[in-house]
């Protein structure tokens, strides 16, 4: 087993760990099937994690390999069984170099993600992570730089934010934003940014900022440092997600560890709840869902256009606010209309009140 040690929810009261269950499963079926190339075959947590790379080559970390002998692309398949257990998924998001990586092989338990420092990104693309807690299943989306401003470049077809789309469909039930501690900077902003435009300003409500290098406080309360810092940007990145952050030290191990998880359960367990347990979800959600029949390959094209297609309009619609946040461009588009309205008013004066019903009537 992993140095690490397993996952498990023994920080949850059996009274909380019911609720949460209820929450995401319950008596009624559930809203966030796990499919059934995603499942948990084996049913101890220790059992072995083992990379299986799908028709669309990408690589998904399993517990073991079922009985089919083909994987299905990106996991979207119609015939679910029913009855299965409650599944959990979380995406990781973030700039490039921020611990997304390390955050989820901490959240895990198991070293799934590679992770390590570097000058470049080592993801290179969306790669997901899973594990059994308690009685329902656990899934980790882990992503490569899908929302800094360079990815039109890395990324023109919109081809693996189609694929981010496709592997965490019907949708996450919690986006977490993971920044490093004391350097929120406009790489972050950026990041934050691209996360809007590509799920859309509704995920805001679905989103946890995760703080790495949690040893950097050095014992002092991250409240205090949130609430103390003189970045605005943090400051309105933590106001807009309604107050729920957590901090990692993604080295820790044993109790450390699991008391950090925790804590990030627990504002998990609340997003769960107040949201009835269904996923997030939106109109590329929803095509991917209706394709569920289609080709891996069609299914992905079409994903990937409706992708591009939200971004290009998000853009269009940020540029317009930003434009509108200089006084000057306020103040020329209010002389503007103003010079306008004289002229109209000059060019309708020359006209008799009788040749102008005439004109009007003529239009």
């Amino acid at each position: 087993s992993s140095p690490l040690g397993p996952p498990s929810l023994s920080f949850l009261s059996s009274e909380r760990q019911s609720d949460f269950l209820r929450v995401l499963g319950g008596s009624s079926p559930l809203r966030h099937p796990l499919s059934k190339d995603r499942q948990q075959v084996g049913s101890s947590p220790e059992s072995a994690l083992e990379p299986i790379t799908n028709s669309a080559g990408k690589v998904i970390m399993r517990r073991q390999k079922t009985a089919r002998g083909e994987e299905s692309a990106y996991g979207l398949e119609d015939d679910t069984a029913a009855g299965q257990e409650p599944r959990l998924l979380l995406l990781l998001a973030g700039k490039t170099g921020a611990g997304k990586s390390a955050t989820g092989n901490c959240i895990l338990g198991q070293k799934h993600f590679v992770s390590r420092l570097g000058p470049t990104a080592v993801t290179r693309t969306c790669m997901v992570g899973s594990c059994r807690w308690a009685t329902w299943d656990i899934e980790i989306i882990d992503t490569p730089d899908l929302f800094s401003s360079e990815v039109s470049q890395t990324d023109p077809g919109c081809r693996e934010r189609g694929r981010c789309y496709l592997l965490s469909a019907p949708g996450p039930h919690v986006l977490l934003l993971v920044t490093q501690l004391g350097r929120f900077t406009a790489q972050d902003q950026q990041a934050w940014s691209g996360v809007k435009a590509l799920f859309g300003d509704g995920i805001v409500a679905r989103t946890i900022v995760v703080f790495t290098r949690k040893e950097d406080l050095a014992g002092d309360s991250l409240q205090d440092y949130v609430r103390d810092t003189e970045n605005r940007a943090l400051r309105k990145l933590v106001a807009e997600c309604g107050g729920r952050f957590c901090a990692f030290d993604n080295r820790a191990t044993g109790a450390e560890r699991e008391a950090q998880v925790m804590e990030l359960m627990r504002l998990v367990e609340g997003l769960v709840r107040d949201h009835g347990g269904a996923p997030y979800t939106n109109d590329v959600y929803s095509l991917a869902q209706a394709l569920g029949g289609a080709c891996s390959e069609e299914r992905l094209r079409k994903v990937a256009e409706r992708v591009a297609t939200r971004v290009q309009k998000q853009q269009k619609l940020w540029l317009l606010a930003w434009l509108w946040e200089w006084p000057w461009i306020r103040w020329s588009l209010g002389l503007a209309i103003l010079l306008g309205t004289v002229a109209l008013y000059q060019q309708i004066s020359r006209y008799r009140p009788d040749d102008l019903i005439r004109s009007v009537l003529r239009l």
